[in-house]
């Protein structure tokens, strides 16, 4: 009985001169064709491979494919299925879901936090809310969402007055945060972490697993299917974390409190562009930072806040241009 083939698939450093031995695969579909009488190791399957270095050993009988060393091998991989927007949100719904604070204000232990609070939030927009620590940044997050409630002033969301209402009930009309210390469960996986949210609200086992293939897909974070929480990297966990707040399709706005906290500048830049992502999709984000550098660039408009009130707001070159944000916020040898 003539002897199968194996397929080996592994690193090597040093160089190979002999380019003879180069043999182009589009996909591994190609390589799987090429080879129908081969034996493929199962543990083995790599990433974007376009080339594969070809040597044969005569006495061993074997063809080994030698990756070069920038291509990534995985093992293991996790079969995501591809989406398309709509399959993630329904962005028609969500067109006019505008969140409105309306002269809020609130005391805690009897000290003013915020004072005569006005902003607006319009749909498929990213709105700052800047302010050194302490400012009152957080304490109204808290009231938009629902764990503390406003001594007076109104929130509006799609045209509906929700200053009263719990925190579930505002989360069921489309409200959703994100908070700062907060995020995943770290002994679940990815997959198990949206899976414990996503059965809150859908029945349909089969209906759940293929929102989070849409969801992973979509943002290309399917490598992650697998991975325990507390193993991500940070810029990594934060995404997930989001998916996470957002998975539920009846979530149209996000509240993300200091998202960039002890983030490295790479981790800070990919997930700048994951948030604008989102906003592309037709989520409307509310995002606070203390750090105005950090999100200023993806900024549609923001509020700085001063001591509980408004000190100014417009668009992020509004802001950067503004004497009184120069003074108290940006400091006096900010410049563009």
């Amino acid at each position: 009985m003539k002897k199968k083939k194996i397929i080996q698939a592994s690193i090597i450093q040093e160089n190979i001169n002999d380019e003879n031995k180069i043999t182009k695969f589009t996909d591994r579909q190609d390589l799987l064709k090429k080879n129908q009488e081969t034996t493929i190791n199962p543990d083995i399957f790599f990433l974007d491979t376009k080339f594969a270095i070809q040597e044969k050993t005569k006495e061993e009988n074997k063809e080994i494919f030698v990756l070069k060393p920038e291509f990534q091998v995985i093992e293991n991989p996790i079969e995501i299925k591809e989406v398309k927007k709509e399959n993630i949100f329904d962005i028609k719904s969500k067109k006019n879901q505008s969140l409105q604070i309306k002269k809020i204000s609130k005391s805690l232990g009897g000290r003013p936090i915020l004072k005569n609070i006005s902003l607006t939030l319009e749909p498929g927009k990213i709105v700052g809310l800047l302010g050194p620590n302490g400012s009152g940044k957080t304490t109204l997050f808290n009231l938009i969402i629902g764990k503390i409630f406003p001594d007076q002033g109104e929130i509006i969301f799609n045209d509906e007055v929700i200053h009263d209402l719990q925190i579930h009930t505002r989360s069921l009309k489309g409200l959703s945060l994100l908070e700062q210390h907060k995020g995943l469960f770290g002994n679940m996986t990815a997959e198990e972490n949206l899976y414990a949210i996503l059965e809150l609200h859908i029945k349909d086992k089969e209906e759940i697993n293929d929102r989070i293939d849409a969801l992973l897909g979509y943002f290309e974070l399917g490598y992650l299917k697998k991975s325990k929480a507390n193993s991500l990297s940070g810029g990594e966990y934060k995404k997930v974390s989001i998916l996470q707040r957002i998975c539920n399709p009846t979530i149209s706005t996000l509240l993300l409190d200091e998202p960039c906290a002890a983030l490295d500048p790479l981790s800070i830049s990919s997930l700048k562009k994951f948030i604008v992502e989102l906003r592309n999709i037709g989520l409307s984000i509310l995002i606070t930072d203390h750090n105005y550098w950090a999100i200023e660039n993806i900024l549609d408009k923001a509020y700085l806040i001063k001591d509980g009130q408004i000190l100014v707001e417009g668009t992020p070159e509004k802001i950067s241009n503004d004497e009184n944000a120069i003074k108290y916020y940006l400091g006096g040898n900010f410049r563009i």
